[in-house]
C-alpha cells in the first residue's frame, strides 16, 4: 500500500524541522572556534593548543561520515538522526563538567561524531521531501542550514560565553537540542516518506563507497570541496587569531558578532535553484572566484569594515558552489548510493577544514596572517583549477556527442532522400 504524501504545509514544516537539525548538529562542532581564549583560561594553556578542540571535533565529524554513509543507504533516516541528537547532547554536558583539557578533548570528539549523524541522515532525507522540480532549493536550504550551523556556533556560544561562561553556553545548547529532539520526533517520525532500502549486504555497501572515490568525476567533486574547504574553513578559523590579536584585541562575544557575517550562506537555496535552469557550472565558478578576491580583502586589509565584507563574500561564494556540487555528485552516483555519496562529501569537506587548522598552525607561526592568506589562497585557486577542468571536458564531451547526432541525423535525411529518389 502506498503511503499518502504529504500536504504542502506538511512537507515545509518536515523540511524546515531536518534544516533545524542540521543547523544545530553542525553549530556544535564549530562553536569552539570563537572561545578559544576562553577555553586556553580555564584549562591554563596557550591559546595555540586551545585550537585542538576545534581540531579534534572537526576531524571526528569528518572521519564518522565514511562509517555513517553506508548505514544511511540502508537503515531508518529519522531514526538515525535522533539517535545523534541523543548522544550529542549526552556528549556536551559532558564537555561542560570536563575538569581537565584532556577530558574535554575527549567530549569534543564524541561530539564530532555523534553531530555527523544528523547531516548525514537528513541531507539524503531532503532529497525524499523535496518536490522534484524544487530539488535545487531543498537541498541548497539543507545545505545553507549546515552554514548557518558554522555561523549559530560561532555567534550564540560566543555571546553566552562572554556573559555566562563557556560551561553555562555548553548546557543550553544541551536543553536546546531536547527541544530540537522532541520537535523531530513529532514531525519526522509521522508519514514520512520511506525508500526501500540497498538491497545490498552492508559490507558491499563500503565497498560501494570506496569504489565512488576511485570513480573519476566524484573524484574531481571530492576534491573540489576539500580544496574549497580547506582555503574557507583555514581563513574562517585563523580569523579569530587575527582579531584576538592587536591591533584589534576582539573579545569573544565581538568575534561572534562579526561571525554573523556567515548568514549570506542563505543565499544557497537561490544558487541551487538558479542552477536548475543555467546549469550548476554557470553558478559554482563564479562563486570560487568571489571567494579568492573575499580572501584577499580579508588578508591585506586592517580595516574592520573590508574584513567584514570579505567575510560576507566568502560566505556567499563558497555557498554558491556547495549546494550544487551536492547536485553534481547525486547525478554521477546510483539512486541507492546517494547516502554514501554525500556522506564522503562531507567527510573530504570538513577533512579539508580540520586539517587547515592543523595544517596551517606552523604557517601562522612562522609566516602569521600573510602566509594563512597566501596558503588558503592557493588551495581555493586549485579547487577552481579541478573544477574549470570538469567544466570543460564535460562541455567538450557534450559537444562531440551532439555533432554524432547532427551527423546521423544528416546521414539518416540523406538515405532516406535516396530511397525516395529510387
Amino acid at each position: 500500500m502506498h503511503e499518502t504524501p504529504p500536504s504542502p504545509p506538511a512537507q515545509k514544516a518536515k523540511a524546515a524541522t531536518a534544516c533545524l537539525m542540521v543547523m544545530t548538529a553542525v553549530a556544535t562542532v564549530f562553536m569552539t572556534q570563537s572561545i578559544f581564549l576562553e577555553i586556553s583560561n580555564a584549562f591554563h594553556l596557550d591559546i595555540a593548543r586551545a585550537r585542538f578542540a576545534f581540531s579534534v571535533a572537526s576531524l571526528c565529524y569528518a572521519a564518522a561520515f565514511f562509517f555513517i554513509g553506508p548505514l544511511a543507504d540502508r537503515f531508518d533516516l529519522p531514526k538515525m538522526a535522533l539517535t545523534g541528537l541523543t548522544a550529542l547532547c549526552a556528549a556536551i554536558l559532558i564537555a561542560s563538567v570536563a575538569p581537565s583539557f584532556s577530558y574535554f578533548i575527549t567530549a569534543m570528539g564524541l561530539i564530532g561524531f555523534s553531530a555527523a549523524l544528523v547531516p548525514a541522515s537528513m541531507i539524503p532525507h531532503m532529497t525524499l521531501l523535496a518536490p522534484p522540480e524544487k530539488l535545487g532549493l531543498y537541498v541548497g536550504a539543507i545545505v545553507a542550514s549546515g552554514t548557518l550551523g558554522i555561523v549559530f556556533g560561532r555567534v550564540a556560544v560566543g555571546l553566552l560565553t562572554a556573559h555566562l561562561g563557556w560551561r553555562a553556553a555548553f548546557r543550553i545548547v544541551a536543553v536546546l537540542l531536547m527541544v530540537l529532539w522532541a520537535a523531530a520526533y513529532a514531525w519526522l517520525m509521522e508519514t514520512t516518506p520511506r525508500r526501500a532500502p540497498a538491497p545490498r549486504k552492508l559490507s558491499e555497501l563500503y565497498l560501494s563507497a570506496i569504489r565512488l572515490v576511485c570513480s573519476p568525476k566524484p573524484l574531481a567533486l571530492f576534491a573540489t570541496g576539500f580544496f574549497l574547504f580547506f582555503g574557507f574553513l583555514g581563513m574562517v578559523t585563523f580569523l579569530t587569531y587575527r582579531l584576538t590579536a592587536p591591533p584589534f584585541l576582539f573579545t569573544a562575544g565581538e568575534v561572534g558578532w562579526i561571525s554573523l557575517a556567515g548568514l549570506t550562506a542563505l543565499i544557497a537555496p537561490f544558487a541551487g535553484n538558479l542552477s536548475q535552469q543555467t546549469g550548476p557550472y554557470k553558478v559554482s565558478l563564479p562563486g570560487l572566484g568571489i571567494c579568492l578576491v573575499a580572501l584577499q580583502l580579508m588578508g591585506w586589509s586592517e580595516s574592520v569594515p573590508l574584513i567584514t565584507l570579505g567575510l560576507l563574500l566568502l560566505f556567499a561564494g563558497a555557498y554558491c558552489c556547495q549546494p550544487l556540487i551536492f547536485l553534481l555528485i547525486g547525478a554521477s552516483v546510483p539512486s541507492t548510493s546517494l547516502g554514501s555519496a554525500s556522506s564522503l562529501y562531507i567527510l573530504v569537506c570538513i577533512g579539508g577544514g580540520s586539517l587547515s587548522s592543523m595544517v596551517l598552525g606552523p604557517v601562522w607561526t612562522l609566516w602569521g596572517w600573510p602566509g594563512i592568506t597566501l596558503a588558503c589562497s592557493l588551495s581555493l585557486a586549485m579547487a577552481a583549477g579541478v573544477l574549470s577542468t570538469l567544466a570543460i571536458r564535460e562541455m567538450v564531451t557534450r559537444n562531440i556527442l551532439n555533432t554524432h547526432r547532427d551527423s546521423r541525423s544528416i546521414s539518416k535525411e540523406i538515405n532516406n532522400n535516396d530511397s525516395l529518389s529510387c
